[in-house]
């Protein structure tokens, strides 16, 4: 946990934008401290038993999801990891130890690298080449940024580099890889024997709707497809509900959301079966606290709750509430929830709890600390009868860093996912709804 021992260290008011980013330093006597236990495994609720999957089985096997949807947390396989090197001859470990790799490619999938040329595996680790054809952006470009950025490194801050669309992504390549070894990190519990509602309804062949509410990792940043650049992968939310399209043969019709600022959605409807249709929206935009949340849900949430209805609200806000006590950020969930439950009293709710803002850097603030009170809050909502759970993607996050550097999988170097993180959010997302190991 030696990462996130500087999680804490400096509190900023967080401001997450898609195309930019903004911070302010909270006052010394508002730094708060945690152990490590505190940032990560809190997701299991007291009352859980050790495994909440089992009562539900789905007809559809794992292997016939997308590729984009395997579970990176087990199996033996990986595909398009993405690692950023610095400098040549640079070496960089992965999740997992590398038994074989079977390719490694530029970010956009059209440049393949040679093993022994460009890379060569050194006990199990990737080891750049010096003469290699794989883009390095160099530690003198690396540590020169604007100022926006600043890490602690060896007890000096450094200004880093940054950016939004394809600035950090042209210096990461995928990896597809094979390994032996298994998981030892954080793992998701499933929580599907509590949408019991929304599964018949999809077993029966009824019309869903799945309402998305949240900030810039929601809205898509930076996900390729949202910054319209190849591969063009999705964002994780419409990675998972494609996924249950997949499961019950359904249609997919993504609708556009009304509020301004939110993010892309495809242009066609994704067609998996004609046994229903899911009505998607996304009411997610970059910037956004859990206050904005609060005070723009009946002006443009409820009339498309009122219209179409809602049988499961994911709500993911939280990353730009550094600022704010966690306690604060968990009472303005609720406030929310507490709106859609007027509406629609039999949805199910999803609580995504946050990534972390770079650990170490000024950027780092309250939003390491708000998941175990989401966790409190779901568990209060589950014995009012309440179908809600936590899906913790800080803890998620946490154990990810335990293995791999922060600029190999964010977008911006700050706060966004890239597509490979974007893929971890679906497998917690898609653990934490259906369960891998409830498929056959």
């Amino acid at each position: 946990m030696k990462h996130y021992m500087k999680i804490l260290t400096v509190l900023v008011v967080i401001v997450m934008t898609c195309g930019a980013v903004s911070c302010n330093t909270v006052s010394p006597e508002s730094i708060t401290s945690a152990s490590p236990d505190q940032i990560i495994n809190t997701v299991e609720p007291a009352e859980a038993t050790d495994d909440m999957s089992g009562h539900r089985k789905f007809n559809f096997k794992a292997e016939n999801l997308t590729w984009e949807l395997q579970n990176v947390f087990s199996g033996d396989h990986v595909k398009n990891e993405t690692v950023m090197f610095i400098d040549k001859g640079d070496t960089k470990e992965l999740l997992y130890k590398i038994d074989k790799v079977i390719s490694v490619t530029s970010y956009n999938g059209k440049k393949k690298y040679e093993e022994g040329r460009d890379y060569e595996v050194v006990d199990g680790k990737l080891r750049v080449t010096e003469d290699s054809k794989i883009p390095c952006i160099t530690s003198k470009k690396y540590y020169s940024g604007d100022g926006t950025l600043r890490i602690d490194v060896d007890g000096v801050s450094k200004s880093v580099y940054w950016g939004e669309g394809t600035v950090m992504t042209n210096y990461q390549v995928n990896v597809e890889y094979t390994h032996s070894d298994t998981w030892n990190g954080y793992k998701q519990k499933c929580f599907a024997d509590i949408y019991e509602k929304l599964y018949n309804k999809f077993e029966a062949g009824e019309d869903v709707t799945i309402v998305f509410y949240g900030d810039s990792c929601t809205y898509g940043a930076a996900s390729s497809f949202a910054y319209s650049y190849p591969p063009y992968q999705y964002s994780y939310a419409l990675l998972v509900t494609n996924a249950l399209a997949d499961i019950f043969g359904y249609t997919v019709h993504y609708e556009k959301s009304k509020l301004p600022g939110t993010g892309p959605v495809p242009r066609k409807d994704y067609v998996a079966g004609d046994r229903g249709t899911i009505t998607y929206i996304n009411n997610s935009v970059g910037g956004w606290t859990t206050s904005d949340g609060v005070s723009n849900f009946e002006e443009y949430v409820k009339p498309f709750i009122e219209k179409s209805g809602c049988d499961l609200f994911v709500v993911d806000l939280g990353g730009n509430d550094g600022g704010l006590s966690p306690e604060k950020t968990a009472e303005n969930d609720k406030a929310i929830i507490d709106k859609a439950r007027e509406l629609v009293p039999d949805a199910g709710f999803i609580i995504m709890s946050t990534l972390l803002n770079r650990p170490g850097s000024n950027w780092a603030g309250n939003d390491a600390l708000q998941e175990p009170y989401l966790v409190k809050l779901s568990e209060e909502f589950r014995k009012e009868g309440v179908p809600c759970a936590v899906c913790g993607i800080t803890s998620m996050t946490a154990s990810v860093l335990e293995h791999i550097k922060f600029e190999d999988f964010s977008g911006n170097n700050i706060n966004h996912p890239n597509d490979f993180w974007a893929r971890l959010y679906a497998n917690t997302l898609f653990e934490t709804l259906v369960g891998y190991e409830n498929l056959d």
